[in-house]
């Protein structure tokens, strides 16, 4: 059986309504850096808001202008109605954006449960401390609008389906990675993307699936990149102009740091012999984050640096969606730390579609100084 993960981007809404169905809750979520796990435990399905289309008239009224796109797709379906089947919205602060968008929507939104999670910078006793109580009165929360009481039996089996998922999403980059060829880049993506709008059980049943019907052939010919920032879901499910434009130019996308790529908090949450599940869900939380706004630009470097070793790396192209600050803060470092390395870097600004015209011109232009000159260092 044929298992197209773009499906599931394009039926995206099905999922939630599915498990309302069943009698569980639905929280609409932005960026990974939110307690899925503990959701999942109490029966809450965490439902990652995907990129819309369109020229959002409504948020004209309610956002400034030189907001990213992302701010306002959210701004317009949660109050448009297509998100109507959401109990609430817990977003992380990623961004003071987002933070602020979360407070807009609020107001304009009264009637519904709006929370702000955000982990602690430091990583002492006392932070720690502070943050299992944040996830105790989170689960508080979540079972007075209606879900299932927090328990550490639930958490640790929702610990255990979380990493399972991790686990093979991490298996299909590393299969990418050693022969690119032998799965398109936005078959990956879609992969990753699907994990946000499903209950992780049935998605880790297709991506046994899939795995499986990967054919490692030949080992592909091409100018080897990885990809870095964000690229928006209409890119990935509508097969937009730029994985065209790799195809055309012979160029492989060997692994990505997209935030709805590998980013996507693939750090597994370790076992502790006889540990408070929820303490492990503390530390994991307390680790390394994946967003700008709390990940030092030199440790991302090295990531990237890392990646290109790994997998033969020719080139990073930095996808900046405008008016983004946390990413565009990072990249003035990112770029010199990477070409003081040997590694040549291409950034591209994005919103909503890229522009096929001059997009083509900058990427063929990018592959081919870099073709023949592979990563060394």
């Amino acid at each position: 059986m044929q298992i197209d993960f773009g499906d599931v981007l394009r039926e995206r809404h099905r999922w939630a309504l599915e498990h309302k169905e069943k009698g569980g809750l639905m929280m609409g979520c932005y960026s990974a850096m939110v307690p899925e796990e503990l959701m999942w435990s109490c029966g809450v399905l965490p439902v990652q808001f995907l990129m819309s289309s369109g020229d959002y008239g409504e948020s004209q009224a309610y956002l400034p202008p030189y907001v990213c796109d992302c701010s306002k797709s959210i701004f317009e379906e949660y109050v448009n109605g297509t998100y109507s089947y959401l109990d609430g919205l817990m977003v992380s602060h990623v961004c003071e954006t987002i933070r602020s968008l979360a407070g807009i929507l609020s107001v304009r939104r009264p009637d519904r449960f709006v929370h702000v999670f955000t982990a602690p910078a430091g990583n002492d006793a006392g932070a720690r401390r502070y943050l299992k109580s944040e996830l105790i009165g989170l689960g508080d929360k979540l079972q007075s609008l209606g879900a299932v009481p927090m328990s550490e039996e639930r958490l640790e089996e929702a610990i255990s389906v979380y990493n399972e998922n991790r686990a093979l999403i991490s298996e299909l980059y590393r299969v990418r990675g050693g022969n690119p060829g032998s799965v398109e880049p936005e078959e990956v993506l879609s992969a990753v993307l699907s994990a946000g709008i499903m209950p992780r059980p049935q998605h880790n049943q297709m991506l046994r699936g899939f795995l499986k019907t990967i054919h490692q052939g030949p080992e592909k010919t091409g100018t080897r990149i990885i990809l870095s920032g964000l690229l928006f879901e209409n890119e990935v499910a509508g097969r937009g102009n730029l994985f065209s434009i790799f195809r055309e130019s012979n160029a492989l996308v060997v692994w990505d740091d997209l935030a709805t790529g590998m980013r996507y908090r693939f750090e597994r949450i370790e076992d502790l012999e006889g540990g408070d599940p929820l303490d492990r869900l503390v530390e994991s939380l307390m680790g390394p984050q994946p967003a700008p706004l709390r990940s030092p630009a030199e440790g991302k470097a090295g990531q990237l640096l890392q990646a290109a070793r790994d997998y033969g790396g020719e080139g990073v192209i930095f996808l900046i969606p405008k008016y983004c600050d946390p990413i565009l803060f990072n990249i003035p470092t990112l770029t010199q730390i990477l070409k003081e390395h040997g590694l040549p870097a291409l950034c591209l600004e994005v919103s909503g579609s890229l522009p096929e015209g001059q997009m083509r011109t900058r990427v063929e232009a990018f592959l081919e100084m870099i073709s023949g000159s592979p990563f060394n260092v």
